[in-house]
């Protein structure tokens, strides 16, 4: 049985290689430095988890995690008239390990992470999903909106 929760600094070593996993199902990662990369992640997710702006739920069955969905709270200006709910949050970084797929885990971790976001006055949550998964957010009460826009360089 799978424990959901928050991660912690603790976590960091299992997550980053949780990110090379991920990235590595779609790209081949032989010109990429481990290590390198396993600094640069580490630290970021360091800071992310005690920056209080980052949460990172997992899902970790006999002390290993298996799947895991970030949210970053992005602060919202305060309007006259509008919400005094001071924050949407941004979902992302959603994996779980391939063994571990289709048993419901995504869904217990996007839960928990929507009974958190209500509890600590998220307005709303923005997802954008990969071709691939958006039917886990349909799921999972997620709707298509076409209010944002995009612009690359």
């Amino acid at each position: 049985m799978a424990i959901i929760r928050l991660a912690a600094v603790d976590d960091v070593e299992q997550l980053v290689q949780l990110r090379w996993d991920f990235t590595a199902e779609d790209q081949d990662l032989n010109a990429v430095n481990l290590e390198e990369f396993y600094e640069t992640c580490s630290g970021f997710l360091v800071r992310a988890i005690e920056s209080g702006d980052w949460y990172i739920w997992i899902a970790e069955i006999d002390s290993k995690i298996v799947s895991h969905m970030y949210l970053q709270l992005i602060h919202k200006i305060p309007r006259p008239g509008k919400s005094p709910d001071p924050y949407y949050g941004y979902v992302t970084n959603v994996y779980t390990q391939p063994p571990y797929r289709s048993q419901g885990l995504g869904t217990s971790i996007q839960q928990a992470m929507e009974t958190w976001s209500k509890e600590n006055k998220v307005e709303f949550l923005i997802v954008w999903p990969s071709s691939h998964s958006v039917d886990f957010y349909l799921r999972n009460g997620f709707m298509p909106c076409e209010e944002a826009m995009e612009k690359h360089w």
